[in-house]
């Protein structure tokens, strides 16, 4: 009798899972751009499903049960699911929702309001002071750590010259323009490099 009793709780914990995987929709992670990142996560509270978060909601208004059609779209990257700010396109890498997603973007859970893109560092237009109008031709400008600043010169102001790139430090940086003057004037101006 033991023996039977057994195998019923085995059948049972087998049936579980059998229908807990012919409820999981493994093609609907790979339609999502960067859908690999948190896989079933994206959707569910869970790794492994379950009920669905704010994303898996939005989600699931736009396809129908067992369905493999596309649902990504443009529509659904501009919502914001978890109200945490940045849009689902934001959050997946694809901020037009065309499903191609940016490279290098940084990827979050559209699904948790406590996964969200980090807000980018918003540049410092550089004021520049000219410290020395004579030769050599010197400025300096306060910069930004980890931007790159690219200083730059012309005749006519249709054609620039990249005369130096310089990386932010946070702190001023003074450039010199040690070339031979050719010309009666010059103009300059310091750029950030995107």
């Amino acid at each position: 009798m033991k023996v039977l009793k057994s195998n019923w709780n085995f059948a049972a914990v087998v049936g579980l899972l059998s229908v807990a995987a012919a409820d999981a929709r493994p093609w609907r992670v790979e339609q999502l751009p960067n859908g690999s990142k948190f896989s079933c996560s994206n959707c569910h509270h869970s790794p492994y499903g379950g009920p669905r978060n704010a994303f898996g909601l939005a989600v699931e208004k736009e396809v129908t049960r067992g369905s493999r059609a596309p649902f990504w779209s443009i529509a659904l990257a501009a919502k914001d699911s978890d109200g945490d700010g940045a849009s689902n396109g934001e959050e997946l890498g694809d901020k037009d929702g065309d499903g191609k997603p940016t490279d290098g973007a940084e990827v979050t859970n559209p699904g948790s309001s406590k996964s969200k893109p980090s807000k980018p560092v918003e540049p410092i237009v550089p004021e520049l002071v000219v410290e020395n109008p004579k030769f050599p031709f010197s400025l300096r400008f306060k910069t930004v750590e980890g931007q790159v600043y690219e200083v730059q010169s012309t005749l006519d102001f249709r054609s620039w010259t990249t005369l130096a790139k310089i990386k932010g430090t946070g702190s001023e940086k003074v450039f010199a323009d040690r070339r031979k003057a050719l010309f009666p004037r010059q103009y300059y101006r310091v750029k950030l490099k995107e």
